[in-house]
């Protein structure tokens, strides 16, 4: 029988909905989810692998965050960790994979900011990272030192408690334990498009190419146009949108673990980094380059339209736009990295800018571009405040939660999808097991880090 009505349905099922999902029908009594991805499958755009840089970030080489964020995010990335662990273990070694991280920092004004960033705070929160000198660095990653000036000054911070994920895998398992629910009904719709929604009295009305809907409560996890959405309904009206997507250059492997570089704060776009490919061994990626679209997804002209609708012409649209991008360390950003899109050249400015940074030994045809391969990240501006909105952003209303995820993105899917669930069950008449939630994914790591901080 055709099932019309629902008591929750979730829009997309990348990473963020899939993990919202699988937390529904675990850790409550809901007794029917409603899935519609238009995509033939889960984590098609920007949780799909080639998408995206494959990190878990935990905080530890995130130079441009606070410290307050720097908490945040180590434990949202520590619930997709005791996640991944509670999972059979070849199954786990395809989603995850353990990776050395390094923070690199090259001449004094980056390692000025290092030795700011490695302060007492921050070595509380990571008692394992620790800060290396020229030699140390040469120890773990040799071809950060092949071919460089002798005389440049460079010092890092180091962990071999980083990974690499393959968040379409993931996003693929949360969905799996999702469907063996033996409590929840989960129905998903794929290859089916989001129309029209609409508040209609007590309930959502959820029209899409292929049919018609209700929900007591719709949870909206669809990247870019969760604010698109948003404001079909009347809400995130004071929010803009910048959609910045990101390019990946690849190699040979050169690169033992990733290799981040040193980040302003303030800004929120990664800067270029070298990481390894969960889904191939033999490269190294580099990237993502920082290119503003019009559109809501890359390669995706259609969605033009829809992107000026996100954005929202006024004045106050006009004054944010003007005020972020007359600052002086993303529109220098922005500009340079334009080069890097231009036939010829731009490759060769990639390497000269960036991939020398960090390998000097590199040259261009040493790289090739990776065609078709990074996605959107959506920016969101604070039209009344004029800037970015650093790190993620969920718009609720009655009955309803839009989820806008940008870095650090797929890692905090778990944590997402707790503080989605705490909201939604303030509204519906359903209960939700946090302790058996915290024990799961929480508590696991937290213990561990208690005890390293100890010692």
């Amino acid at each position: 029988m055709h099932k019309e009505h629902y008591t929750v349905a979730i829009i997309g099922a990348g990473v963020v909905g899939t993990a919202i999902t699988y937390a529904l029908s675990k850790y409550t009594d809901l007794k029917d989810i409603l899935l519609i991805e238009k995509h033939g499958d889960v984590a098609q755009l920007n949780s799909n692998s080639v998408n995206n840089s494959q990190t878990l970030h935990s905080g530890e080489i995130e130079t441009n965050y606070s410290i307050e964020k720097i908490k945040e995010t180590r434990k949202a990335a520590n619930m997709v960790l005791n996640y991944s662990r509670s999972l059979p273990k070849k199954l786990m070694e395809n989603i995850i994979q353990p990776c050395q991280k390094m923070v690199l920092g090259v001449g004094d004004e980056e390692i000025e900011l290092l030795n700011k960033h490695y302060s007492p705070e921050f070595k509380d929160v990571f008692p394992y990272v620790k800060q290396i000198s020229k030699d140390e660095i040469g120890k773990y990653e040799p071809n950060l030192l092949s071919g460089r000036d002798p005389d440049e000054k460079l010092v890092a911070l180091f962990s071999k408690e980083g990974y690499m994920v393959d968040y379409y895998k993931l996003s693929k398992s949360f969905l799996n334990q999702a469907l063996e629910s033996k409590k929840t009904t989960v129905d998903v719709h794929f290859n089916e498009s989001l129309k029209r929604l609409d508040e209609a009295a007590d309930l959502y009305s959820i029209k899409t190419d292929k049919g018609h809907y209700t929900a007591d409560f719709v949870v909206c996890a669809a990247g870019a146009y969760s604010l698109f959405f948003a404001k079909s309904l009347g809400y995130g009206k004071n929010l803009g949108i910048l959609s910045v997507g990101g390019n990946f250059f690849s190699s040979k492997r050169v690169l033992n673990g990733k290799v981040y570089r040193v980040e302003k704060e303030g800004i929120p776009f990664a800067a270029v980094h070298g990481d390894p490919d969960i889904t191939n061994p033999k490269i190294t990626r580099f990237g993502p380059t920082v290119s503003v679209y019009p559109y809501l997804e890359k390669n995706n002209r259609r969605s033009m339209f829809d992107y000026m609708r996100s954005l929202g012409i006024d004045a106050k649209t006009i004054v944010s736009l003007e005020e972020i991008l007359s600052y002086e360390g993303i529109s220098k950003i922005i500009m340079r990295n334009f080069g890097y899109a231009l036939p010829r050249v731009g490759k060769e400015e990639f390497i000269k800018n960036e991939v020398k940074k960090i390998v000097p030994s590199l040259e261009a045809k040493d790289i090739k571009f990776d065609k078709g391969v990074g996605g959107i990240r959506p920016q969101i501006i604070d039209k009344d405040k004029h800037a970015l909105v650093m790190g993620g952003s969920a718009i609720t209303g009655k009955n309803i939660i839009f989820n806008v995820t940008p870095s650090p993105g797929a890692t905090s899917c778990l944590s997402e999808a707790m503080s989605n669930i705490q909201y939604l069950v303030k509204s519906l008449d359903i209960a939700f097991d946090s302790d058996g939630f915290s024990k799961d994914l929480i508590e696991p790591t937290e213990k561990s880090y208690k005890s390293a901080n100890k010692d």
